[in-house]
């Protein structure tokens, strides 16, 4: 299981020495595993009991934390559908999906994740389809709260959309997304950024742009990656099997993080102060 703490912890030496007599970690490997504003792994433990209670002391000095399955990284289930448009009013967004339009209230959006998804090192799938997810209802308790680079690495800028009540997350890809919500676009990074901000700022969410500098993205493949088998003489070499993309099993982790983050609050009678 890891626990995590996420933003807005600052990063400064104080919260670094409070931490570090929670856990018994140096300060100095504290630096390690934490970044200003992004998601970071404080402990990978395999007993969920003591992990949990681990969140638990770090929620009581005020830490955001959370305890985070490991395998959600490659957790088929939590598909990434195509985003084509969207459209914003004053309290709901419609999403424009590959085969159905959709409109979600604000209060249903859980966090934006903004990163860069490399196809090169996997086989290309076909994207997740629309048509059978269960639609984004919120309920009342949610009131409260690049160009292509080298041959063998493919990448493009992409931002999932993850919501509070659902698995599924719908991903803008900057290759086909249409951008005319922004007036003038031209299609490329710069206005992925503009559109990521401005639902950012309609909408309340938090825009993590963590995958670069968060330790979270080191259990990106999820703990139940496959290994390559040993080959056995006589026989011919098993297939390899690739391991999760990366940026999905980030997005993935942060999105659960968020959304237990989320249900934390809503159970806690005093949440914790930023940290």
């Amino acid at each position: 299981m890891l626990v995590l703490i996420g933003p807005p912890f600052q990063g400064n030496d104080a919260e670094y020495g409070r931490l570090a007599e929670l856990t018994g970690i140096l300060p100095y490997e504290l630096r390690t595993k934490l970044k200003p504003g992004a998601w970071g792994v404080v402990r990978a433990l395999a007993d969920r009991g003591q992990a949990e209670a681990l969140r638990e002391r770090l929620w009581a000095d005020g830490f955001r934390s959370a305890v985070v399955d490991p395998h959600v990284a490659s957790d088929p289930g939590r598909m990434f559908v195509p985003l084509r448009a969207i459209e914003l009013a004053e309290t709901e967004v419609v999403l424009h999906l590959s085969e159905r339009t959709m409109p979600i209230a604000h209060r249903a959006l859980l966090t934006i994740v903004r990163g860069e998804v490399q196809v090169g090192a996997r086989p290309r799938t076909r994207p997740g389809s629309s048509s059978s997810f269960r639609a984004v209802v919120p309920n009342a308790d949610l009131e409260v709260f690049r160009e292509p680079s080298a041959k063998e690495l493919d990448a493009f800028a992409a931002a999932d959309l993850h919501f509070a009540t659902v698995l599924w997350a719908a991903r803008i890809d900057v290759r086909s997304f249409d951008f005319s919500v922004l007036g003038q676009a031209r299609g490329g990074v710069n206005d992925l950024d503009r559109l990521v901000d401005f639902l950012g700022e309609r909408t309340g969410l938090r825009v993590d742009r963590g995958s670069r500098v968060s330790s979270v993205a080191s259990f990106s493949a999820g703990a139940g990656a496959p290994r390559s088998a040993t080959p056995v003489p006589g026989q011919s070499a098993p297939p390899r099997r690739e391991a999760p993309e990366r940026f999905d099993g980030y997005s993935r982790l942060v999105a659960e993080a968020e959304r237990q983050l989320a249900r934390l609050t809503r159970a806690s009678t005093r949440p914790p102060a930023p940290a």
